[in-house]
């Protein structure tokens, strides 16, 4: 009987020990795998896929315009249309030099999406956001252009940022050719995507419609000489008006000047070794002697007057004596 009875309590401990947990105590098996689950890598686009922002359409309340910071520039109209790419600078920044002064801001233009134009302030997709902006700002980027070797073309860095210069080393696909940008320091020693060749040194396809191929001097990218005391100055147009440009100075600095001081700087310098030039060495035009032009990509190598070093200037930005 003892022997029973402590068979029968062996059997019910073995029992409580094998009941599940109460169901209140179990996760769900949905809700662990989404916890336990490790962050998937968004991976690097193609290149041909590296597209900005896409246009958002849904309505949104821009708000009350920002004010044009700098005085003496007339009001303009843009051609850009509704859904194309522009070029301006980040909206803080605008408000920043209504607020702080636009001598204390730093512009960079950056590609945004137009998404309503209009007389004097159009209405910009700012990412998530759209914001009325003067049209002075904006730089438009006409769709349906097309390439050829040896084009200079005003588009944006497309694996950085950023608006730049850039001349067509490969027209195979003219609606997506493959450029070297200009504006960046030909010896810059920082490495592009391959982690090998370095930014001033690298080609890149361009995405279709991202691109104007610049014609003539004084359109919105290209450089001016403009007179300033006993210098010339190098600026990059972002806008005539009337009488007056609004420019892109040194180091991202912005100003309106009178067009009557300003000269275009051509395109395409017809430059030899030995020619006697002026080229922009801190923002300032300064005398040089040129040591060889590479049209490929796009760069005059000069040795500004006594300095040892030879230096490379990109198209655009050289005047013969």
């Amino acid at each position: 009987m003892k022997k029973i009875l402590t068979i029968m309590i062996g059997l019910l401990l073995l029992s409580a020990c094998s009941k599940p947990e109460p169901a209140a105590n179990n996760a769900k098996p949905a809700e662990n795998k989404a916890a336990n689950a490790a962050p998937q890598p968004a991976g690097e686009p193609k290149l041909s896929e590296a597209k900005p922002p896409a246009f958002q359409s849904s309505a949104a309340d821009p708000g009350e315009p920002v004010k044009f910071a700098f005085e003496g520039f007339p009001a303009v109209d843009t051609s850009a249309k509704a859904g194309e790419y522009v070029l301006v600078p980040s909206y803080n920044w605008l408000t920043d030099a209504v607020e702080k002064g636009a001598d204390k801001v730093t512009f960079i233009w950056y590609v945004q999406k137009m998404a309503q134009p209009e007389k004097e302030f159009s209405e910009i997709q700012f990412m998530s956001e759209r914001k009325k902006v003067p049209n002075a700002y904006i730089v438009p980027i006409a769709p349906g252009q097309k390439a050829k070797n040896g084009d200079i073309l005003l588009t944006w860095w497309q694996t950085g940022s950023g608006m730049e210069r850039a001349i067509v080393v490969d027209d195979k696909d003219p609606i997506s050719p493959i450029v070297r940008y200009l504006d960046i320091d030909y010896d810059n020693p920082a490495k592009s995507r391959d982690n090998v060749t370095t930014i001033g040194k690298m080609d890149e396809k361009i995405v279709p419609d991202s691109f104007i191929v610049l014609k003539k001097e004084m359109e919105p990218g290209t450089s001016v000489a403009c007179q300033d005391g006993a210098n010339k100055k190098q600026y990059q147009v972002i806008r005539v008006g009337g009488d007056k440009i609004f420019v892109k100075g040194f180091a991202g600095k912005s100003f309106v000047v009178a067009k009557k001081d300003c000269t275009g700087v051509p395109l395409v310098p017809k430059v030899k070794e030995g020619d006697r030039v002026s080229a922009p060495f801190v923002g300032t035009f300064k005398d040089a002697t040129v040591s060889k032009v590479d049209a490929k990509i796009g760069r005059v190598f000069v040795k500004f007057d006594g300095m040892p070093d030879e230096k490379a200037i990109q198209f655009g930005d050289v005047i013969k004596k």
